[in-house]
């Protein structure tokens, strides 16, 4: 995209996507190979349905709906309980997905089937992520214990020197694969970053004045991002251990997403979407999501819980509480 910096862009809804019957916790974007050196995207999305599905995007689905945007091509089913989080492998074939049925699930995704079952953890498993390498497997659970395995599904280290105090809400690999950083944010308010060779820990981060529940990390940077229920959007420097920003969102924040390429910052509340940009320091854009099916329900907004962007970053993707996924569009906003 040319000049970002100096063009205005804005998000505009294009539709949806159709096929969850709860809360849609988790998202991922993917590359499959249809031809010899042809690729096409993919989502994989997670549900308090229980189920995992694979979308095949913009499909005209065989609906009279005008704004369905893709179609469920498969259904991972296996988890007894909510799929909290899941990750998907760097050459998109395998899936990671965590459940409050104590369980990690390795996927294989062309036969749609369960490889592993990872147990280990005492309770509900809330997060789950895949290292650069793909040759480890970070967790995080209400238990309290963040656990790294082995691909063969072995849990080679629990953490007990400078252990979280609550329930262990997110966890994510730093990207680089030379620098071996684990970041695990609790529900203690803490952040922690771990030297994921020996899991000694090189900083806490502390800011947040209730949970935090999500993390995201700003591509070939050293900046994460953290998001609470005290409405609270706080920016760090990884490497530095050094505090930079925060934001407030006005509202229980439930996830957050760098969008690299727009210098933004996105984040999913109970009260829908909001754009930071990050240059400026403001709140340029915000998205409420209006009913889809026609329900009364008893909360009076539907909130976002799910964000991940296209892999040219010209489309996000929302998974709300309603169970479905909107599509938005990045738009010249002076067109």
């Amino acid at each position: 995209m040319a000049d970002e910096q100096t063009q205005s862009y804005k998000l505009e809804y294009r539709g949806f996507l159709k096929g969850h019957n709860g809360w849609v916790t988790c998202m991922k974007v993917g590359e499959e190979e249809v031809a010899k050196d042809t690729y096409k995207e993919f989502l994989i999305s997670g549900s308090r349905d229980r189920s995992l599905m694979i979308w095949d995007l913009f499909q005209k689905q065989d609906t009279d709906e005008e704004k369905e945007m893709g179609k469920a091509r498969k259904i991972l089913k296996g988890h007894s309980h909510f799929v909290s989080d899941l990750d998907l492998s760097q050459d998109s074939r395998f899936c990671l997905s965590s459940s409050w049925d104590g369980s990690i699930r390795l996927w294989n995704l062309k036969t749609a089937t369960t490889r592993k079952t990872l147990m280990g953890h005492a309770k509900d498993v809330l997060t789950v992520a895949f290292s650069p390498d793909n040759r480890q497997i970070a967790s995080g659970s209400i238990d309290k214990q963040l656990k790294i395995w082995n691909i063969q599904g072995v849990c080679k280290f629990t953490v007990d020197q400078n252990p979280h105090t609550d329930w262990v809400s997110c966890v994510r690999y730093f990207h680089d694969v030379k620098n071996p950083i684990v970041v695990s944010a609790s529900w203690d308010k803490t952040i922690k970053v771990w030297d994921n060779r020996v899991m000694d820990l090189k900083h806490t981060f502390v800011g947040h004045k209730a949970q935090i529940n999500t993390l995201d990390l700003a591509p070939n940077t050293n900046f994460i991002a953290s998001g609470g229920r005290d409405g609270k959007v706080n920016i760090w420097n990884l490497v530095e251990g050094r505090h930079l920003e925060e934001i407030d969102a006005e509202s229980p924040v439930n996830v957050v997403l760098f969008a690299s390429k727009l210098f933004w910052l996105v984040i999913g509340t109970e009260n829908g979407i909001k754009i930071y940009d990050l240059p400026n320091k403001m709140f340029i854009d915000r998205y409420t999501a209006s009913s889809l099916d026609g329900k009364k329900r008893t909360e009076a907004v539907i909130g976002c819980t799910s964000l991940v962007w296209s892999k040219n970053q010209q489309h996000l993707y929302a998974g709300f509480t309603d169970g479905f996924i909107r599509v938005l569009a990045v738009v010249n906003s002076s067109n």
